[in-house]
C-alpha cells in the first residue's frame, strides 16, 4: 500500500514538474508579456489632462439650459496607467434639490488588449457607476460607448449614452455627456469646459 501511495505521488509529481515545463514561457515570450503591461503612448495622452482646472458646465436636460462652474484635480494612478479625475460643482438645481454640490470621481484609461479608451464614472447623482469604451474618431476626439439601466420617472428602460473627451489645447478639453434615445437625434445632456489653473 505504502509503496502504492509513493508511487502515485512520485508520478503526480513528474506530471506537475512537465505541465509546468510545458507551460513555463521563453525570455522572448516573457518581455513581450512584461512590455504589454506598461503604459503606452495613449496612457501619455491621457497623463496630458494632470493638473488643477476650472471647469464650465452646461446641463441640458429638455428645459432651458442651467449653467454652473467648478473645480477639478486630475492625477495618474499606478504608474501611469489611469487618470483619476476628481471634481465639484455647485448643484444647478439649487440648494433646495439633493446635496448642495454635484461631486464626482471618474477613472479614464486605455485598455492595450482592446486598444480602447474607458471610463469608470461615479458621482452623487446617484448610488450607481457608469462604465463606456471607445476609440478615437479623429486625433483629438475619443467617444467611449456604454449603457445602464435607467428608472427615472418610474419607467425602466436601458440607457445608451456616449462619453466624449476633446482635446482642444494644452490647457482646455471638453467633456459630454451624449444620451441616445429611440427614433430621436442624440442629446448632449452634460457639457464641460475645462480650463487649466494658471
Amino acid at each position: 500500500m505504502i509503496r502504492r501511495v509513493a508511487l502515485l505521488s512520485l508520478t503526480c509529481l513528474s506530471l506537475a514538474v512537465a505541465a509546468s515545463a510545458q507551460s513555463q514561457p521563453s525570455p522572448e515570450e516573457m518581455k513581450k508579456m512584461l512590455d504589454a503591461m506598461k503604459p503606452a503612448t495613449e496612457h501619455q495622452e491621457l497623463a496630458a489632462l494632470a493638473g488643477q482646472w476650472t471647469q464650465e458646465v452646461t446641463y441640458s436636460m429638455g428645459g432651458a439650459p442651467m449653467k454652473t462652474t467648478g473645480t477639478v484635480i486630475n492625477r495618474m494612478i499606478l504608474g501611469g496607467r489611469f487618470l483619476v479625475s476628481e471634481g465639484s460643482s455647485p448643484n444647478p438645481a439649487g440648494p433646495g434639490l439633493g446635496d448642495a454640490s454635484v461631486d464626482f470621481t471618474s477613472i479614464y484609461g486605455f485598455d492595450r488588449r482592446t486598444k480602447q479608451f474607458t471610463i469608470v464614472g461615479l458621482d452623487t447623482l446617484g448610488t450607481y457607476y457608469v462604465t463606456a469604451a471607445g476609440t478615437k474618431t479623429d486625433p483629438r476626439t475619443i467617444v467611449m460607448r456604454g449603457e445602464t439601466q435607467d428608472d427615472h420617472g418610474g419607467v425602466k428602460e436601458i440607457r445608451k449614452y456616449d462619453m466624449v473627451l476633446k482635446f482642444v489645447d494644452a490647457d482646455t478639453y471638453v467633456s459630454e455627456i451624449i444620451f441616445h434615445f429611440a427614433g430621436r437625434a442624440p442629446q448632449t445632456v452634460v457639457s464641460i469646459t475645462h480650463r487649466r489653473k494658471k
